[in-house]
């Protein structure tokens, strides 16, 4: 008795498609790709800011370049490997600098 009262009870569970399955299987699908399409824009984002840092720091790098120049070129090369630049002459290559720089921080910067 105990046997058929226990059929009795599996049998309706037997040969039934339950249908949260696959709406379960159906957002876990969705989720997995929503998380794939994060991930994918994480790294492009990663990556842009890594560009965007390196530009920084390459138009930084040339602005330093570009005051170096016009300091030999303008100044007076000293014994102990230093230039004398007039004052007028290094406050302006100081402005023309400090405007590069800026620029290059409006053009690279988030």
């Amino acid at each position: 008795m105990k046997l058929w009262g226990t059929l009795l009870l599996l049998l309706p569970l037997a040969g039934c498609q339950d249908t949260r399955v696959t709406n379960i299987e159906k957002r876990v699908d969705h989720l997995e790709q929503t998380v794939h399409q994060l991930e994918a824009d994480r790294t492009k984002a990663a990556d842009d800011d890594s560009a965007r840092r390196a530009k920084l720091e390459s138009c930084v790098a040339e602005a330093n370049a570009a005051f170096e120049r016009n300091t030999i070129s303008n100044g007076t090369r000293l014994r102990n490997g230093s230039y004398n630049v007039p004052v007028a002459v290094v406050s302006e290559m100081q402005k023309a600098k400090q405007g590069k720089i800026e620029e290059c921080r409006l053009l690279y910067s988030k």
